[in-house]
C-alpha cells in the first residue's frame, strides 16, 4: 500500500513540475505578427474607463478642531498609567453613528478602572464589551462631554472592546471636530 501511495505522490509531483515548467516557459513568450509588431502595441484598450474624480480633501478647520480636541482629551485623561489595558482616542464623526473604538486582550481576570471623556459634542455613549462567552456587555455609560467619567468593571480573560459614539438629540453638524478618548487600567486599589 505504501508503494502505491509513493507512486501516486511521484506522479503528482512530476505533473506539478511539468505544469510549472510550461507556465514559466510561456511567461517569457511574446506574440508578434509578420511585421514584428505585437498586437498590444498597436491596438487601443478594449474598454476605456471614465476618469475618476479626486478624493475629497478634508476641511482644514475641521482637522484643526479635531486636533485641538484630541490634545485636550490627552491632557484630561492624563499620561498612560501603569497597568494600561486599553487606551486611545479618535474622532466621533458628524453623525450619530460616527464614533471611535479600540480593543485589547485581558490576561488577568479582575476589576478594571474605565476613564473616558469626549469634547466637541454635547454627549457620547460608552460601551465596554466582551464576547457572549465572557459575559457580553460589561459597561454602558452616558458621557457629558467636557468632563472625565470613571467607572469600575469586572473583566474576564479574553478580548475586550470599547466603543464611544455620539449620543443624544442635539447632534451638531459635521464641522465640530468632536473627539473621544478612553483608558482601561487594572484597578490596584482594594
Amino acid at each position: 500500500m505504501s508503494a502505491t501511495g509513493g507512486m501516486r505522490w511521484r506522479i503528482r509531483a512530476a505533473l506539478l513540475l511539468a505544469v510549472a515548467a510550461a507556465g514559466a516557459g510561456l511567461a517569457g513568450c511574446e506574440y508578434a505578427d509578420d511585421a514584428g509588431v505585437s498586437p498590444a502595441a498597436t491596438s487601443p484598450p478594449a474598454r476605456s474607463y471614465p476618469a475618476r474624480s479626486p478624493l475629497p480633501t478634508r476641511d482644514p478647520e475641521l482637522a484643526a478642531a479635531e486636533t485641538r480636541n484630541l490634545l485636550e482629551l490627552g491632557a484630561m485623561l492624563g499620561d498612560s498609567p501603569d497597568g494600561l489595558l486599553v487606551g486611545g482616542s479618535g474622532g466621533l464623526g458628524g453623525t450619530s453613528s460616527g464614533g471611535f473604538s479600540t480593543s485589547g486582550t485581558v490576561t488577568r481576570t479582575g476589576q478594571y478602572k474605565v476613564s473616558a471623556a469626549c469634547l466637541g459634542a454635547p454627549e457620547a455613549h460608552l460601551s465596554v464589551t466582551q464576547s457572549v462567552r465572557q459575559g457580553g456587555t460589561r459597561l454602558e455609560l452616558s458621557l457629558d462631554c467636557g468632563s472625565v467619567a470613571e467607572a469600575l468593571v469586572e473583566l474576564e480573560t479574553g478580548t475586550v472592546s470599547a466603543y464611544l459614539v455620539r449620543y443624544g438629540g442635539g447632534i451638531p453638524g459635521p464641522g465640530t471636530g468632536a473627539a473621544a478618548g478612553i483608558r482601561i487600567t487594572l484597578n490596584e486599589s482594594p
